[in-house]
């Protein structure tokens, strides 16, 4: 540290001062001691790498020499490599000039063995070698005969294609010997070869020829029917044998030409196809002349309609047969597929393109298509002479109390549901399911609503004590109607309305399930789930139905209802008949709960017992405002409400609430003092119109009473 800053540091000018500042100055210079001994310990091994250091710079020109020599060598190296590298590439080049010209001298020379060896082949019939030269001969450059040519020299591939017709000439015609003879070794030999000559199409097209000959024949052989009059499927059993036949001349079509020319499939069916169609034709014709089907696929068109038991076997043929040429396609759109495997997208795009061309152009989509329009009229027809005769049977009779209607109607729909869906065709489904909603709906639902609309006597409920006597009853008697009888019937009628609504949603559900199998498309799958939403119409309209018979029900409740809701609010009474009077009520709703129970669903019976509660607590309501009550009175008809209240809690949460506000409003009534009524429920009606209802209590009282 320089004076300046002890000075400034320290004050100097007294002793302590003079202390620090000298301690300060002490121990800097111990500081500096060290340091210089330090330096003073590392003298000797500086002196060490200076000399060191001095040595090695010495030695420097000696290292420079030599890289500098070394400097020289390697650019003498780099361009003696430069040289060489030049003269290998020149090499390189002349060797594969030398190449090229041997290759194009073999090629002509081969070109010429090659002719020769065809002409020779063919004298020997040695047709295989004959193909092997000609395969040799496509497969040489073009350039080397371009070349001979370029030099003057004559074309040696007139020679060689010429050589390679007559080849071909000779194999069409040993093909088509082959094809007369039937031998299927020498047509497989001689097919094999075309691919090899640069004729793989004409090979395609003369097997596919001989393949639609020999198909001709089975198929005029298993399309024969030996008994024309049988019950059973005789004719979908024929068809399923030309169209295995038809499948197996395909497969071997595939088989065949997989090796030598994929993506040829739809090529090659095409002369089989007509065959196969013409057979199909053969026997759908036979079909409609033994089936009495007509001309018209309407069978009501014809002289004598069948019956519909008697058309069940006819439909089902109807149904196999369409379903058996579904199978074929979709086994043609399989081969297809598996045979252009081996091309590009668009070499399989286009082979699959083919294939739905050739499908949608032969007549076994024609065929295809009147054997639908058969079934669909049929089916029609069956369906709806079915459910006519079912509702025919289920008609009301006298002394009826049961009734087959929904589960006759619904069997027949599911069954022909099923059978439209076994037909493979979405289309026929579809139409199918619009036959049965809309005759669900406008027949079915239509006549349950018929029979609906005008109930009968009400279900049984024992009227209060003291009653007038029961006009419908004895007008019924007089006029000798089977009450009874009748009531059962209309409830009976009733549940099947219910349960055609659940059937309806059912057979929906079921035919998209078991539709799943035939949908090739999202759009068809669209298609159908919105044909099926037609059974959801249906439903709603066997709701309906219910709902009208409900209601009917409901209003033949009302007079007895309304009587029993005059019997709670009565003031009336006699004490010793008060326990009998507070439990006459629950013991006739219990009555009547017990009759509908056995009668009704579940989900009916508690919408009736809801809204029987409902119209008895409301009218009680309204008759509690015009009557008058004492203390005593009042008591008794807080004690029906409760015992009501009581009963309802056992027949569900609706009734509960429904009289839980009877209940409140007639506890209010049946308060000792004008005060207490502060402390209850409040009822639905006024607190102070029902205390004015009492001709115990004050008015004053009444009016000063703050709620």
């Amino acid at each position: 540290m320089s004076l300046a800053l002890l000075l400034e540091k320290y004050d100097v000018s007294t002793d302590e001062g003079l202390q620090k500042a000298l301690h300060e100055i002490e121990k800097e210079e111990l500081e500096v001691d060290e340091a210089l001994s330090d330096v003073l310990g590392r003298s000797a091994s500086l002196e060490g790498h200076l000399r060191a250091a001095s040595q090695a710079y010495s030695r420097l020109g000696a290292v420079r020499a030599d890289a500098e020599a070394a400097a020289g060598m390697v650019d003498r190296t780099a361009a003696l490599a430069r040289d060489v590298s030049a003269k290998v590439r020149q090499l390189d080049l002349a060797r594969s000039r030398v190449a090229e010209c041997q290759r194009r001298v073999h090629d002509l020379i081969d070109l010429q063995l090659c002719s020769a060896g065809v002409e020779a082949a063919i004298k020997a019939h040695d047709y295989e070698t004959g193909a092997a030269h000609v395969s040799r001969f496509l497969s040489m450059d073009p350039g080397s005969v371009e070349a001979a040519r370029a030099r003057g020299a004559p074309d040696p591939r007139l020679a060689m294609t010429a050589a390679a017709n007559t080849l071909r000439d000779c194999l069409v015609k040993k093909f088509a010997e082959a094809a007369r003879a039937e031998d299927d070794a020498a047509v497989e030999r001689l097919f094999r070869l075309f691919p090899q000559i640069g004729q793989p199409q004409e090979g395609v097209d003369l097997l596919a020829n001989y393949l639609a000959t020999q198909v001709d024949t089975i198929i005029r052989r298993v399309s024969i029917v030996s008994d024309p009059t049988s019950d059973a499927a005789v004719f979908a059993d024929a068809l399923t044998r030309v169209l295995e036949a038809g499948g197996a001349a395909v497969e071997r079509a595939r088989t065949s030409i997989a090796s030598c020319a994929p993506g040829s499939l739809p090529r090659a069916v095409k002369p089989i196809q007509p065959i196969i169609c013409a057979g199909a034709r053969r026997i759908f014709t036979a079909m409609r002349s033994a089936r009495q089907l007509g001309p018209a696929p309407d069978p009501r068109r014809l002289p004598h309609p069948p019956e519909p038991r008697a058309a069940e076997p006819v439909l089902a043929e109807l149904a196999l047969s369409h379903s058996r040429i579904r199978l074929y396609f979709a086994f043609l759109r399989r081969k297809t597929e598996s045979d252009a495997a081996p091309l590009d997208e668009a070499g399989r795009a286009a082979a699959l393109a083919a294939a739905e061309q050739l499908i949608a152009g032969c007549d076994l989509v024609r065929t295809a298509q009147d054997l639908l329009a058969h079934y669909l009229a049929l089916e029609r027809y069956f369906l709806e002479e079915s459910v006519a005769k079912a509702l025919k049977m289920a008609t009301p009779q006298p002394g009826a109390t049961a009734s087959s209607l929904v589960d006759d109607v619904f069997y027949i729909a599911r069954k022909v549901i099923r059978r439209s869906l076994s037909t493979g065709s979405v289309d026929g489904a579809c139409a199918v399911l619009n036959d049965v909603a809309s005759l669900l709906e406008h027949s079915v639902a239509a006549a349950l609503r018929g029979w609906l609309r005008a109930p009968p006597e009400p279900l049984p409920l024992p009227p209060p004590s003291g009653a007038g006597p029961d006009l419908v009853g004895l007008l019924a008697q007089r006029l000798n109607r089977d009450v009874d009888a009748q009531r059962t019937l209309f409830l009976v009628h009733m549940n099947e309305a219910e349960s055609g609504a659940e059937w309806s949603e059912r057979l929906a559900a079921e035919a998209c399930a078991e539709a799943e199998p035939l949908f090739r498309s999202p759009g068809e799958r669209e298609k159908l789930q919105s044909c099926a939403t037609g059974l959801a119409t249906a439903a709603a309209a066997f709701r309906a139905a219910h709902e009208l018979a409900l209601e009917g029900i409901k209003a033949g409740l009302k007079p007895r209802l309304h009587a029993w809701a005059d019997f709670i609010v009565n003031p009336d009474v006699d004490p010793d008949e008060m326990e009998d009077d507070a439990d006459a009520l629950p013991a006739a709703l219990e009555a009547l709960a017990a009759a509908a129970r056995s009668q009704l669903s579940p989900r009916a019976l508690g919408a009736l017992l809801h809204a029987a509660a409902a119209e008895l607590a409301a009218a009680a309501e309204l008759l509690l405002l015009r009557r008058h009550y004492t203390q005593e009175s009042a008591l008794l008809v807080e004690r029906r409400a409760r015992r009501l209240a009581g009963w309802a809690g056992g027949a569900g949460a609706g009734p509960r609430e429904k009289c839980a506000r009877l209940t409140a409003a007639a506890a209010v009534l049946a308060v000792d003092h004008v005060s207490h009524a502060v402390d209850l429920r409040r009822p639905a009606v006024g607190v102070k119109e029902l205390l004015a209802r009492r001709t115990d209590f004050k008015m004053e009282d009444i009016k000063r009473l703050k709620l």
